[in-house]
């Protein structure tokens, strides 16, 4: 059996990539990084998740991203006009007392078992 269908045939040959991302807004040099990864990945024609948990889960609160710097907020807007789906973790936003009115336009709110359900059927999980 060749490498393919063993890929295929274990659930593995999609074409999702998931981001699993726990960095803290502050660290700006890792979120250009990972958000450039993540528009490669959508250029190519891979279907592309950002997963925010744990003080990553404060990136998506509207008073952070707005202080974020100029080109993380463009690679985000380039990335959502690309499709890539952004999430935030429901227990990640319950710890910080995050508000649904108060979460950048786009992003969804996931338990972590969508997450899981997402990345089990991922050719990539990267975590962040």
């Amino acid at each position: 059996m060749s490498a393919t269908s063993v890929t295929q045939e274990s659930g593995k040959g999609s074409n999702k990539v998931a981001f699993f991302v726990t960095a803290p807004p502050a660290d700006e040099p890792r979120y250009e990084t990972m958000l450039g990864y993540a528009l490669a990945a959508a250029a190519m024609g891979f279907e592309v998740l950002i997963f925010f948990t744990l003080d990553a889960a404060l990136t998506v609160k509207k008073q952070v991203f707005s202080k974020m710097n100029q080109k993380i907020r463009e690679r985000v807007q380039e990335a959502m006009k690309m499709g890539v789906k952004f999430a935030a973790c429901s227990s990640a936003i319950q710890t910080y007392g995050i508000k649904q009115e108060e979460i950048i336009d786009g992003v969804e709110v996931w338990g972590i078992a969508s997450f899981y359900d997402y990345a089990a059927n991922a050719k990539m999980v990267i975590s962040w």
